[in-house]
């Protein structure tokens, strides 16, 4: 429903709904989600990483890693935003999120994984949009930014999903990535009860945050929810933070061996519908490629800054933090094991 009696004449004619969001600026004067202009619409910004979440985990002067490797203060995360998606649509999204991480996992493991996706998925293209706007060498000032208008329309797919945030777009069907919950102790130091990583190219973001985590890869089709049942063990324990780091490159690199690329149809109707064609298509092959543990522990020494040499013995002995010499499933205590 709109709230702010923002004319939707253009939203409702799917090929004028398109073209809009295909042929959008990507500067300040324009909305980052719905990609209005600002002379139709009141001005905002958006924090990528919202004022709660900061708040919380005390992330305001914190950094993030950008791109390039240079950082950036998560309070200068902002991205231009019109009133009515600032407002009305990303706000409610917020609220539930916040809610559900104060109550902890089960709570948050219960949301329905719509809200999961849009949430992971706002931040994922928050930072992308942001990086338009900030440059690639500070110290030469050549003019050139991190991001460009042309990556950013290579995740337009995302963009148009991410308008299920102002009910313009339905999905139609389980979820357009996959999604998952994991329980994390909580250590003592507020600045380590947070924690990010992605992967850009797959479109793979986790987040640890206090007493849950969560994984998203964004684009995948839902691939990964096939190893599901893989993880409830995992899904028991809460987890160190090295462990979650261990399950981030075992997700960011399966999602690198991905052998489908979703495909998708949109309906004209209120809101328009999207529909996933089926993954597997007439091909037999597997989802995903052959692991190969060699490269997969190149993932895993840099997510969980080890070296490899000391993680890793060919042909395909690693080291693991998820499970004891027997296999299971194993609980450390991050107490007796602090986290650096």
């Amino acid at each position: 429903m709109q709230k702010s009696g923002m004319s939707d004449q253009d939203d409702s004619d799917l090929a004028n709904f398109f073209d809009r969001l295909r042929t959008r600026n990507f500067d300040e004067s324009t909305c980052f989600l719905c990609a209005r202009s600002f002379e139709n619409s009141g001005a905002s910004s958006e924090h990528v990483f919202p004022k709660w979440l900061q708040k919380r985990f005390d992330l305001w002067d914190q950094q993030l890693y950008l791109l390039n490797r240079t950082v950036i203060p998560y309070r200068y995360l902002t991205v231009p935003c019109c009133v009515e998606c600032n407002t009305y649509r990303l706000q409610p999204i917020e609220t539930t999120v916040s809610e559900a991480v104060a109550k902890g996992y089960q709570a948050l493991r219960n949301l329905d994984r719509k809200t999961l996706f849009l949430w992971l998925g706002k931040i994922f293209y928050g930072i992308l949009y942001k990086e338009l706007f900030l440059l690639l060498d500070r110290k030469t000032g050549s003019g050139i930014t991190i991001a460009t208008p042309e990556l950013l329309r290579e995740y337009e797919t995302h963009l148009i999903l991410l308008q299920q945030a102002r009910e313009k777009v339905e999905f139609v069907g389980e979820n357009p990535g996959s999604i998952f919950v994991f329980p994390t102790q909580m250590p003592e130091q507020v600045s380590l009860q947070w924690d990010i990583c992605d992967n850009v190219d797959t479109m793979f973001i986790a987040i640890r945050m206090g007493e849950v985590g969560m994984i998203g890869v964004l684009a995948d089709g839902g691939a990964q929810m096939i190893y599901e049942d893989d993880y409830k063990d995992i899904m028991k324990v809460p987890l160190h933070p090295i462990q979650f780091r261990e399950l981030c490159a075992q997700f960011s690199y399966r999602s690198t061996l991905a052998t489908r690329t979703p495909k998708y149809v949109t309906v004209q109707d209120k809101p328009h519908k999207m529909f996933q064609l089926p993954l597997g298509g007439f091909s037999l092959k597997p989802y995903f490629d052959e692991w190969d543990m060699a490269v997969y522990a190149k993932y895993l020494s840099f997510y969980t800054d080890v070296p490899y040499e000391s993680i890793f013995r060919p042909p395909d002995q690693i080291a693991t933090w998820l499970h004891d010499p027997s296999g299971k499933v194993q609980y450390l205590d991050i107490r007796k094991h602090p986290f650096p």
